[in-house]
């Protein structure tokens, strides 16, 4: 009876270690497929962009004038998109974009007079895009979900500022960077044809070269990334 109860332990010790191995075996397979697995993809996005920060306020004995954020720009990105697997958990990813930025405002100029005080009001928008290039590291705490954060540099493609203040009119927009970069977090759920997920950005250059303002991009975006190229499918069909 004593070797009978060590008999079943052995084998019951012996099924456990083979069973353990081939859980391991099986999640270094699946490692295996991540690792340096590349994704090729669209990416476009629908944002919201505003301009953050202070606009100068001109005070003297009789007029005083103020600057603020009325609403944020509705705006688009469209461009490609690369992750680069490092293993299942991390992956790099690469952007190359078009983006739209800005945001419009409210300047309210008041004047004193013997009478009193008149008021006049100007609404205008500051329009901006860049070529963008952000790169973030993706954490995958799920196959299903992901985490990101990383940085951006851009360079200017065009700028103008539209002005509507008894009439409208444009003009450039004066002393302004034609370089930017920043900060970028996101996160969202990661499917097979496509990843989709919020993200927000913040410049952390300043927007118009004058120690007078200062203004930085602040944008929130719904992306989607759309998988057209990626090995990894085709490494899951070989296993």
């Amino acid at each position: 009876m004593q070797n009978l109860n060590l008999l079943t332990k052995s084998f019951l010790l012996a099924f456990l270690l083979f069973a353990l191995n081939s859980n391991l075996r099986a999640q270094s397979n699946k490692d295996e497929i991540y690792k340096n697995a590349i994704n090729f993809g669209l990416y476009h996005s629908f944002n919201l962009t505003t301009v953050v920060g202070d606009f100068p306020d001109i005070e003297t004995l009789n007029i005083r004038q103020e600057t603020k954020l009325s609403s944020p720009r509705f705006t688009f990105d469209i461009g490609m998109t690369m992750d680069y697997h490092i293993n299942k958990l991390i992956s790099m990813q690469f952007d190359a974009l078009f983006t739209y930025n800005g945001g419009h405002f409210a300047s309210t100029r008041t004047i004193y007079n013997e009478v009193g005080k008149v008021e006049q009001n100007e609404w205008f928008t500051l329009s901006t895009s860049y070529f963008q290039f952000p790169i973030s590291m993706v954490v995958y705490p799920q196959e299903q979900l992901y985490f990101s954060a990383g940085a951006y540099i851009a360079t200017l493609v065009h700028s103008q500022r539209y002005h509507y203040w008894y009439e409208s009119n444009t003009s450039a927009i004066k002393d302004i960077n034609n370089f930017d970069y920043g900060l970028v977090f996101g996160m969202g759920f990661n499917m097979s044809f496509v990843k989709v997920g919020f993200q927000y950005s913040y410049g952390l250059s300043d927007m118009i070269h004058s120690s007078d303002y200062n203004l930085h991009h602040s944008d929130y975006k719904l992306v989607v990334r759309w998988k057209f190229s990626s090995d990894i499918r085709d490494r899951k069909r070989g296993y």
